[in-house]
């Protein structure tokens, strides 16, 4: 029996001095790692311990005053932190570390002592403010509208979501992954015709979905029925040059209003003048080009023109409009005609329906037309739908061999300036009136014109009218009011 006890103080002694010799934790402190908006997350540290036989680590953490610890283990060796989880706000907590040097946890050293901390007061993640919509579209399928709220760019917002739906459904269509610099948004593709909605958004300040803000006031708006307006695009054309025989070059814009039917194709056609196919290159850039087509964006893009196909023996040339990342977008055909003159045909990108939001195109063809001799160069434009609808217009240039005009500032060619209706000429003998936009578009001619000069169908602007006698040509700026 005494061997009996004296086995049972041994094996009791042995485990005392193996408790003892497992060294405790020192050196706790805590940091806050981070926090979202329900919970705190609080970081504890303790001195390294490794070398010292410790296998494993256990936190016990618990708040001020209560009677339960909770525990956070599988803590190697190595371990000197850990992440404290799911903490309430401005919350006084304990916190302590043991040590083991078994891989059980049946030796404990004593505990670390018990360090405190408190938790940080909430931060409030703000809410977007002053929303509002406007600019809405309707298509013949759907609407669309810009929604709209205050910039919170330095204000801790991470992105955005904005959530909208029909005033009378439960379920919220969600936009997401708006970054901190936006304030706006268009929103739509799934809208109905003659129905009321709603949108709100909502502002996150940490790069995951953990800090988030209320959500803003609600907004709303109607979208009504589509009402198909007329085709009647505007065509322009204008040359940089009109001296016989001078390379010149050639701005043709096409521009379309909302809810027109949308442009399929144009053609373009000269009466004189040509394109200089055999002196170009493939590859080469004859100019650029500015498109904007469908909704949101679907195409707003400035483009390079680049020579993509040289006929010789058709006399033509493709040419692509060539994006910032060298992609082609669509492209458009020049062919200089047998009888004299070019025509240029323009098929339209399709914006997946057949009518347009606005649509405008802008081509700058750079170095690569030869006017004519003296002559009257006439350009004609056809436009066709996508409902088989056309509209025509035709712009006419004078080209003159004269390239020095002679200008006098301090003598009158013509009264009244400004003036509404007629210019009455200050001398006789006048071979000719030309006047000119600002273009260089030439929007009057008359040979051997009287002294009253009918002016009552140029709009309102900027003109300069060129007088020609037998001696000189004289230039002098109208205005008409």
């Amino acid at each position: 029996m005494r061997f009996y006890f004296l086995g049972i103080f041994l094996i009791c002694c042995t485990q005392f001095l193996f408790s003892q010799d497992c060294p405790h934790p020192i050196g706790l402190y805590t940091s806050t790692s981070s926090f979202n908006s329900s919970y705190v997350f609080v970081e504890g540290h303790w001195d390294s311990l490794l070398g010292t036989g410790v296998q494993h680590f256990l936190v016990n953490y618990k708040e001020l005053g209560s009677v339960e610890w909770n525990n956070l283990a599988n803590l190697d060796s190595s371990s000197t932190s850990k992440i404290i989880p799911f903490l309430d706000f401005n919350t006084t907590y304990i916190w302590r570390v043991g040590s083991f040097c078994s891989e059980s946890y049946q030796d404990p050293a004593e505990w670390s002592v018990i360090d405190t901390f408190t938790t940080m007061e909430y931060i409030e993640c703000p809410s977007p403010t002053n929303t509002f919509s406007d600019n809405i579209i309707i298509t013949e399928v759907t609407g669309f509208v810009d929604t709209h709220w205050d910039s919170m760019l330095g204000m801790g917002v991470d992105h955005f979501l904005l959530s909208y739906k029909n005033i009378n459904d439960t379920i919220w269509t969600n936009i997401s992954n708006m970054d901190s610099t936006i304030n706006y948004q268009t929103i739509g593709g799934n809208l109905a015709h003659n129905n009321y909605y709603e949108w709100k958004v909502q502002a996150y300040c940490s790069q995951n979905q953990s800090y988030y803000s209320d959500w803003s006031e609600r907004d709303t708006f109607y979208i009504g029925s589509f009402i198909p307006e007329e085709f009647s695009p505007e065509i322009n054309i204008s040359l940089s040059s009109l001296i016989c025989d001078d390379i010149t070059n050639i701005n043709f814009i096409s521009e379309q209003g909302s809810n027109e039917p949308d442009i399929q194709s144009t053609i373009v056609t000269s009466n004189l003048g040509y394109i200089f196919v055999d002196n170009l290159q493939l590859g080469q850039t004859v100019g650029n080009a500015f498109a904007i087509a469908g909704i949101n964006g679907f195409i707003n893009e400035e483009f390079t023109l680049v020579l993509s196909e040289i006929n010789s023996e058709e006399n033509s040339i493709k040419i692509d409009l060539v994006n910032n990342d060298q992609q082609t977008q669509y492209s458009f055909s020049i062919l200089n005609l047998s009888d004299g003159g070019i025509e240029m045909s323009i098929v339209s990108p399709a914006d997946n329906n057949f009518y347009t939001s606005g649509n405008s195109l802008e081509i700058n063809l750079l170095g690569i037309f030869m006017n004519p001799n003296p002559s009257l160069l006439q350009f004609s434009v056809v436009v066709f739908s996508e409902l088989n609808d056309d509209a025509f217009n035709q712009f006419d240039f004078n080209i003159d061999c004269t390239n020095t005009i002679t200008t006098f500032d301090d003598v009158s060619l013509f009264y009244p300036n400004p003036t509404f209706s007629n210019v009455n000429l200050m001398f006789e003998n006048v071979k000719a009136i030309k006047i000119f936009d600002t273009k260089g578009q030439l929007m009057l001619f008359e040979e051997n014109p009287s002294n009253s000069i009918d002016i009552s169908k140029l709009s309102k602007g900027l003109y300069f009218v060129e007088i020609i006698s037998d001696v000189k040509r004289n230039v002098e700026q109208l205005i008409v009011k």
